[in-house]
């Protein structure tokens, strides 16, 4: 990622965070820590930004809105999965798609801090109070419960990291929407699965240089990946587009390079987290979502991200060649979920996607044949005249 100096004579953007997730915040501070210091700087309060961040995706964003109302002159930046859908809703606001684009992102902040300076404060319109929800109703809104199981689960955290996509039809015949995949080149996952499959073919470790930290990957005598990276940062890396230039895979005689912090992986598992925090809750390009496959071994939850439901998930997956789609539709929750599961798994190397030839749907079974009637018994034969006469001779003694 490249750096962005500020021009002569120019102040960093003072960027205050008013309305975004956990996960998206540590993202913003790392970047802002490692290559945007002479560009941006993250205020402590809005009375001193001049230019803030909303996520139109999370919960209370009508209230985020409400505190800009004293606060005119400020630039407004909203990101959503689907910018689309809330172009009316908030009209006139640079809304940008999810995930970021971190190396446009310094000078998309700065023309908004600039177009916000310029505008001309004028009183906020008042607007009447909400009439108050009666108790009763408001008790019953709360006990309903909600519709699905994963909708109840749901924090800050797991949309971040799986996603507000809706669900596909349950049989396929619609084209599917480009927003149900995600490019694996975009993101460490797919420089990470490249060097693991290139040490693995050589027995040599191989490093990814480029980074702020390296990575490192070796498959003997075990496959680990091995990282200056810490878990707060690994996560928020994995999220994020990569350039095409940022990273760069090299061979190496050892891993004796990384040697300040190292965290050692198993590389199932680093596999497993790094895709999971890519896909959010999207499936690898060219994925038919319809298409049966199966768990082929259990992945250690012990050490890797969980997604909502992925016990629940995975043991069916164990159990049962299906699809995607299926396995949300038996288990009655979001696709997003088995979606996520399904890209840590086909990287984590655990999925089989070759079904047998005598794996059918359990649809289109034949219905086992009726049982077939014994055969008659042959009536028994009649005892020779030799074994008669010896019974008449035993008898009479």
């Amino acid at each position: 990622m490249s750096r962005h100096p500020t021009p002569p004579g120019q102040s960093l953007t003072a960027l205050f965070l008013l309305h975004v997730g956990s996960m998206d915040a540590r993202l913003i501070g790392l970047s802002v820590e490692r290559h945007w210091k002479q560009s941006v700087r993250l205020a402590s309060d809005l009375e001193s930004a001049r230019v803030v961040l909303v996520d139109c995706d999370r919960p209370g964003v009508d209230s985020a809105f409400e505190q800009l109302l004293a606060h005119p002159r400020t630039g407004v930046v909203c990101y959503a999965f689907h910018p689309r859908d809330h172009a009316t809703r908030f009209p006139n606001r640079v809304i940008l798609g999810k995930p970021l684009n971190l190396e446009a992102l310094p000078g998309i902040l700065a023309s908004a801090a600039a177009e916000g300076a310029r505008t001309i404060a004028v009183p906020p319109l008042r607007r009447p109070p909400a009439p108050a929800t009666p108790p009763a109703v408001a008790a019953e809104a709360a006990a309903e419960p909600p519709p699905t199981l994963g909708h109840g689960v749901q924090t800050d955290d797991e949309r971040d990291l799986c996603g507000i996509m809706e669900d596909l039809p349950p049989t396929p015949g619609q084209p599917l929407p480009d927003k149900l995949y995600f490019n694996p080149d975009d993101y460490l996952i797919g420089h990470l699965h490249r060097a693991v499959e290139q040490a693995a073919s050589t027995g040599r470790s191989q490093l990814i240089a480029g980074l702020p930290r390296l990575i490192g990957v070796s498959s003997r005598p075990v496959p680990v990946c091995v990282t200056e990276f810490r878990a707060n940062q690994l996560r928020p890396l994995s999220m994020t587009q990569l350039p095409q230039t940022a990273a760069r895979i090299v061979g190496a005689s050892s891993l004796a390079h990384i040697t300040i912090h190292e965290t050692t992986f198993a590389t199932e598992d680093c596999l497993w987290n790094v895709a999971a925090w890519a896909a959010r809750g999207r499936l690898p390009e060219g994925v038919d979502p319809y298409r049966p496959v199966r768990l082929r071994a259990w992945p250690n939850f012990t050490q890797v991200f969980m997604s909502p439901h992925a016990l629940r998930i995975a043991a069916l997956w164990v159990r049962t060649w299906a699809s995607p789609v299926d396995i949300a539709a038996r288990l009655g929750i979001p696709q997003r979920y088995v979606f996520s599961v399904y890209a840590s798994a086909r990287f984590a190397g655990l999925l089989e996607r070759d079904a047998p030839a005598t794996v059918t749907p359990p649809a289109s079974r034949p219905a086992p044949p009726a049982a077939t009637p014994p055969e008659p018994t042959a009536p028994p034969q009649r005892p020779s005249i030799l074994s008669r006469i010896l019974r008449k001779l035993l008898n009479a003694v």
